[in-house]
């Protein structure tokens, strides 16, 4: 991680700030009046030359520069010319040059807070590309930061943050990487950025006091990342048993971020977790929330039945005897919510197996959710990752589960590091979509394409050529001409032209986590406009008939899903003795939803509480069940996935 982090701020201090257009009226933190110091022919002129500069035009505009006369322009312009200068020159790679225009510059940049603020980190960047960084941290220093625009200081605290690790400052490191975290407005946007987990180990190592002293040096400034540090602190008080430490940090942050619904609802549920110890509760007492009657009755009746199998297994050991208490959702979502609060409200039960199908597996958890209570779904839950903690375990593979293989060292060294996604407008495109994007942020990964499709269409052509960079011919206006005129010039008019443009293949690989009814009449599009042998990943739903027949007409075609047993395991061995039949998949998933419960329960015989159950879940590093492997990660439970090659004889395990 620590290299990826490192990365990052190299990219970024690569190119010197300064070069954005110039704004008289900017945010400062000093209530000064920047307008009067620049005449407007000046701030014409200055900008028509950074025009030239963007433009690549450096030495031009270096000339043009070099030729103002100074004769007329007050202190801030002269300033101002001499940043330009320096800027140039840092993109020349003339350091040495660059750091005296920048030294001349700032003595004369006082009447301009923002500017000053910026040629000091102009020059302190010159200064460690000079690898002084002694000289370059001290100048950064004595810049005000507040005074620099939001990109500017992002910059500014990723360089400060970077020498002070190097020069061992690490508590000014820190806040200086909490500061470059400063523009992130919500939890996901945090949770994907890689530098979060370096803070998230720096902060650690603090001492008690050091923790308290840092956050409360951020008390004026609105950065999530400090509420969301000392939740987490928080977290580790109740995991310790320590009370009244929660309700210092519970407190403090309610105090100063009480408007910030998403850090209280974090809170609320933590408050609601330290509550469940009041009372002593029968850890073995389960309640079930499944329809027992309606249009998925079937559906219920088989799940029960894998609970059967599940719990006469449990039953042979008396000491160990667990007790149910079923409750009807009727096929509701809304019925099953309440099943859900009834169960725990009214039976006091330790824990919920629930969830059969996607619609109600959202509402039920969240009702599990509102009292901190272990929810076991049977299908997977559609909400974003942050609002999911180790209080939830999806026994079917959670869309959080499908990504993190997908990324996984192993899939990306297979497949390569340039992805790209063509997801359907849904709920679950959307899902999946968000969780793709979030995690390939946290990995550095140049995600080269997010396209969407609408499910209902039955040409699926035009997506296809948004990601093959077809559709959009004007910015390739020049190639196109090209292509029309030697199209023009073939005798054969009777030859027929797909398209006129070459695809532009930019990634190596593209996810599709859609139904194999519409990927069936996706992937052919690929071939159709001339991109070939293509590598696409699918999900679970592509093992099934449909796909097997078709896919591996298009190219290299894979998909992830549950590594599936190939003899007979006693649970199935158990369920045909007792019921004639070999169980599916819902048989399986409801067997292993008791079975994962009993793994934590029997783990140590010393706990009575639901808030036992909740500490002792959160401690552990993996829970093994009938159909896979989960393990913890970021405090949610992954299921360990497989890879599947979809060829013309079959399916072969990557």
């Amino acid at each position: 991680m620590k290299k990826i982090l490192l990365s990052l701020l190299l990219v970024s201090l690569s190119a010197c700030s300064g070069v954005s257009m110039i704004k008289p009226e900017r945010k400062l933190a000093e209530k000064v009046d920047t307008t009067k110091l620049y005449k407007p022919a000046f701030v014409t002129k200055m900008n028509t030359i950074k025009d030239k500069f963007r433009q690549g035009k450096a030495d031009a505009a270096l000339k043009e520069l070099s030729s103002m006369k100074e004769e007329g322009l007050n202190p801030s312009e002269r300033a101002t010319r001499k940043n330009l200068i320096g800027v140039i020159n840092f993109s020349k790679k003339n350091y040495e040059q660059s750091a005296k225009n920048f030294e001349e510059a700032l003595a004369l940049s006082k009447e301009d807070p923002g500017l000053e603020a910026q040629v000091y980190l102009n020059l302190g960047s010159s200064y460690y590309k000079m690898n002084q960084n002694d000289k370059a941290l001290a100048t950064l220093s004595m810049a005000d930061f507040r005074n620099l625009q939001d990109a500017e200081a992002k910059k500014y605290h990723q360089l400060y943050a970077l020498l002070s690790q190097q020069l061992g400052k690490k508590e000014q490191g820190l806040s200086s990487l909490i500061r470059s975290l400063e523009d992130k407005k919500t939890i996901a946007d945090l949770k994907s950025e890689a530098r979060l987990a370096q803070v998230e180990e720096m902060f650690s190592k603090l001492s008690s006091s050091e923790k308290v002293r840092l956050l409360e040096d951020f008390d004026s400034e609105k950065n999530i990342t400090v509420p969301y540090l000392a939740y987490k602190e928080a977290e580790v008080a109740f995991k310790n048993g320590e009370k009244d430490k929660v309700a210092d940090y519970s407190a403090w942050i309610e105090k100063r971020y009480g408007n910030n619904s998403e850090i209280m609802n974090l809170v609320k549920t933590l408050g609601v977790r330290t509550e469940n110890d009041n009372a002593k509760i029968d850890l073995r007492y389960i309640g079930i929330a499944l329809p027992l009657s309606g249009d998925r009755k079937t559906l219920g009746e088989r799940a029960l039945n894998g609970i059967d199998v599940a719990l006469e297994e449990l039953s042979a050991d008396p000491s160990k005897k667990y007790r149910v208490e079923m409750k009807d959702t009727q096929g509701s979502a809304a019925a099953g919510a309440f099943a859900v609060k009834d169960l725990i409200e009214q039976n006091n039960v330790a824990a919920v197996i629930g969830g059969l199908v996607p619609s109600s597996a959202t509402k039920e958890y969240l009702e599990a959710k509102k009292h901190g209570v272990l929810f076991i779904s049977l299908s997977p839950v559609y909400l974003p990752k942050e609002e999911k903690n180790h209080l939830l375990i999806e026994v079917p593979a959670s869309i959080e589960s499908q990504v993190n293989h997908l990324f996984s060292q192993k899939m990306i060294s297979k497949l390569g590091s340039k992805p790209a996604i063509i997801y359907p407008q849904t709920e679950l495109g959307e899902a999946y979509a968000n969780e793709f994007w979030r995690r390939s942020k946290k990995l550095n990964l140049d995600v080269t394409g997010l396209i969407s499709y609408d499910k209902n269409a039955t040409d699926f052509r035009d997506p296809v050529k948004n990601l093959l960079g077809i559709k959009f011919t004007r910015e390739r206006e020049e190639e196109a001409a090209i292509v029309n005129d030697i199209a023009n010039l073939e005798k054969n008019k009777s030859i027929k032209r797909l398209q006129n443009l070459q695809p532009q293949v930019d990634f190596d690989w593209v996810f599709v986590p859609g139904l194999p009814k519409e990927v069936v009449q996706i992937l052919p599009n690929f071939n159709y406009f001339d991109a070939f042998n293509l590598n696409f990943i699918g999900v679970p739903s592509w093992r099934s008939e449909l796909m097997l027949n078709e896919g591996y007409r298009s190219g290299n075609v894979y998909f992830l899903d549950e590594q599936l047993p190939t003899t007979e395991t006693p649970f199935s061995q158990k369920f045909a003795a007792k019921f004639g039949k070999q169980p599916k998949i819902v048989e399986t998933i409801s067997y292993d939803a008791v079975k994962l419960i009993s793994a934590v329960v029997e783990g140590d015989s010393s706990m009575n509480s639901r808030q036992d159950l909740d500490i002792a879940l959160s401690k552990k590093n993996s829970l093994q069940g009938e159909s896979g492997l989960w393990k913890l990660d970021e405090d949610i439970w992954m299921k360990d996935l497989a890879t599947f090659k979809i060829k013309r004889d079959g399916v072969d395990p990557l």
